[in-house]
């Protein structure tokens, strides 16, 4: 089957005439009739009733007729396409992370680069740590949003956007709630929620590993990530040990620091600025960003 063979059938429906159809085609009437027998024989299926004086459709061709006009279209607009082939214009800009609760952070930072690049295309790599580090260094993705790493060889610049602090999530409405610091005895009084270690960044799992220490296995709860950790602490499970991000609070939930726990350093991986519009725009608004939680 063959678009010349379509366009004759069509022809030939439309007109119910194979001399005016091959007229309007500007080819032999035999090339008409041909084109058709072949059509009938590839399909097993009689298209035209034809006399010495008159040609009609039959209830197959007409059941074909749809079939035949799609078909054609489709070959049509598919020639068209590459014979006026448009320019893709997006802007594509990939930002890795380790935490789908991470992406939660930038609607904002996107918004305001999309009024200045409409055609900004993000994408957005959420893997495990260290094959993300390995999209960087093969430049995969543009920057990476994460922890700082101290200790791990990441081929890359580092650029903090903002301290954060640890803290202890849970229900507004619990006794501990009203506190400003959490220390060692109100954790031991509470059942944990802790991020799996292998989700985990370094400098959180360490802190995670000192608060678990002599605690009974009953009193820790491992989460598969940072979403379900606070979801559990909402639900009164126990006391979700994670980073702070101020924009990203639940009223429900009290968020109180932890004692004797140093912030941790949240920043911008990244390879190098030169020729990159989009990463400069992105790095500057993120540190307006964070500035502004401050």
């Amino acid at each position: 089957m063959n678009t010349f063979q379509l366009t004759c059938f069509l022809t030939v429906a439309e007109t119910l005439s194979f001399a005016k159809a091959a007229k309007l085609l500007n080819v032999t009437q035999p090339a008409v009739t041909h084109q058709i027998h072949s059509l009938e024989e590839e399909l097993n299926a009689q298209l035209f009733k034809r006399t010495t004086r008159s040609v009609e459709i039959t209830q197959e061709g007409l059941i074909f007729l749809n079939d035949a006009k799609n078909v054609l279209n489709i070959i049509t607009l598919a020639k068209k396409r590459f014979d006026e082939p448009v320019v893709d214009e997006r802007q594509f800009f990939s930002i890795g992370c380790h935490s789908h609760n991470e992406l939660y952070l930038l609607p904002g930072i996107l918004r305001q680069m999309a009024d200045s690049c409409p055609m900004l295309n993000p994408v957005f790599q959420v893997v495990p740590f260290q094959h993300l580090y390995q999209l960087l260094d093969e430049e995969a993705v543009d920057v990476i949003i994460a922890f700082q790493e101290k200790g791990k060889k990441i081929d890359g610049i580092y650029k903090e956007l903002a301290q954060v602090h640890i803290t202890g999530i849970l229900p507004a409405t619990h006794s501990l709630a009203e506190k400003e610091r959490l220390d060692g005895d109100d954790l031991r009084t509470q059942r944990l929620l802790l991020l799996d270690p292998q989700r985990c960044p370094d400098r959180l799992n360490a802190v995670q590993h000192g608060l678990a220490t002599e605690r009974a296995v009953s009193d820790l709860l491992m989460c598969g990530s940072a979403d379900a950790c606070i979801t559990l602490a909402k639900a009164g499970f126990g006391i979700a040990v994670q980073p702070d991000f101020p924009s990203l609070r639940d009223p429900a939930l009290a968020y109180i620091p932890i004692k004797d726990v140093e912030p941790l350093s949240y920043g911008a991986y990244y390879k190098s600025v030169t020729g990159k519009p989009l990463l400069k725009a992105f790095l500057q608004l993120c540190k307006e960003y964070f500035s502004s939680l401050d």
